[in-house]
Formats: C-alpha cells, sequence, structure tokens
C-alpha cells in the first residue's frame, strides 16, 4: 500500500500543523503518513508538537524541502496546534511583499547602467520598510546570487534581516551555477508560484 503523503510546501504555520493533527485522527489513514514542508520554522513547530504528543517521526532533509515521515498512535490527538506556531523575531520586520528579480540588470537600453542601477537598487532595499517577505530570482536573475556576485554580501544582509530568498533550480541548472549559488535557498516552481501567489504586491525591477 502506497505511503499517505500531506504536502504542505509553501504553507506557514499554523496549517502545516493543523494538516498534521488532522492527519493523526484520520481513521482512513493508516499506520503513517509522511509530511512535506519547505518552511523551516514550520517544521520546528511540527517537530516541537510531535515530540510533546509522544509521536514518533524521522525527518529527512531533501534539496528544497523536509520529508517527516510520522507513525500514527491511534489515539486521538487533542493538543491545541495554535500554541505551537512560534512567532517570527522581531528583527524580521518584513510585510508581505515580494520583489521578483528575472533579469541581472535593471531595466532596459545600457546594460552598464542597468548593472549600476540594481546594485543601488538591492543597496537600498534594507532602508525600505517593511522589508520585503521574499525575493524572487529567476531567468538569468539567478546569477545574482552566485559567490563571485557584486551583490552576494547586501544580499547576506537581507536574508540575515529574515527576507527569504528563493533561486530557481531549473534556471540555476540551465546557467550551471547550481554549485556556485551563495545566498538563498533553490527553490522549484510550486513554492515560487505560492510565494507570487500569496504576496500583497510584486515589484520587478
Amino acid at each position: 500500500m502506497a505511503i499517505h503523503i500531506v504536502d504542505a510546501r509553501g504553507q506557514l504555520c499554523p496549517r502545516p500543523l493543523i494538516l498534521t493533527k488532522k492527519t493523526l485522527n484520520d481513521q482512513t489513514v493508516i499506520n503513517e503518513f509522511v509530511l512535506l514542508i519547505d518552511n523551516e520554522t514550520a517544521k520546528e513547530n511540527v517537530e516541537r508538537f510531535l515530540q510533546d504528543n509522544r509521536i514518533r517521526f524521522q525527518t529527512t532533509k531533501k534539496e528544497d524541502h523536509f520529508q517527516i515521515q510520522i507513525s500514527k498512535t491511534g489515539a486521538a490527538v487533542t493538543a491545541d496546534v495554535e500554541t505551537y506556531c512560534a512567532t517570527e523575531p522581531e528583527k524580521k520586520e518584513t510585510g508581505n511583499n515580494l520583489i521578483c528579480f528575472k533579469n541581472d540588470k535593471m531595466g532596459f537600453g545600457s546594460d552598464d547602467l542597468g548593472a549600476i542601477l540594481l546594485k543601488a537598487f538591492v543597496n537600498t532595499i534594507k532602508e525600505v520598510k517593511p522589508l520585503p517577505r521574499t525575493i524572487v530570482f529567476y531567468n538569468s536573475g539567478v546569477t545574482l546570487t552566485t559567490t563571485t556576485s557584486p551583490l552576494l554580501a547586501p544580499l547576506k544582509e537581507l536574508e540575515s534581516l529574515g527576507v527569504a530568498l528563493l533561486i530557481c533550480g531549473t534556471c540555476a541548472d540551465f546557467y550551471k551555477i547550481k554549485d556556485q549559488i551563495g545566498v538563498g535557498k533553490i527553490s522549484n516552481m510550486y513554492s515560487i508560484l505560492s510565494s507570487l501567489t500569496n504576496a500583497a504586491s510584486i515589484i520587478y525591477p
């Protein structure tokens, strides 16, 4: 019998916890199931929830997500999931806006000018409040995240402030730079599209 899969990728707490509790109490799901999750904070909250309720599990790190294999106990789980949703640290003063880099230049015309403008743009992001929740890189924009990129330092600073940096894995493969990524997380189209869909506004430099 195929193992039951619960896909919580692209979802924030408490949704992964709600899905976990619902599946634990679902009598049609036998013995065990696998939870797919790509949010670090939500993963930690799920693991804490399982530990506190003495539910056996095993977490495996994949390229762009985690797999948590969960064994069912048979007993109903009644714990309140809301109490397990840790808040984000205060330094992460992020809004629900998203910046999307689809090129390694800004605007059209001179490539040299475009590179200068983009560098100024990235260095200014940290001065604007609230910070964007997510920055997405695709097509040639992924080259901005390599270890040799002149924008590596300001992008690392944004990541340290709580901004999620999602890099298109297909694009990184296309440009043959996957082993040169120096900041952010290699992601997939599902996560990127979920971020775009849930953003309050999207900025394309």
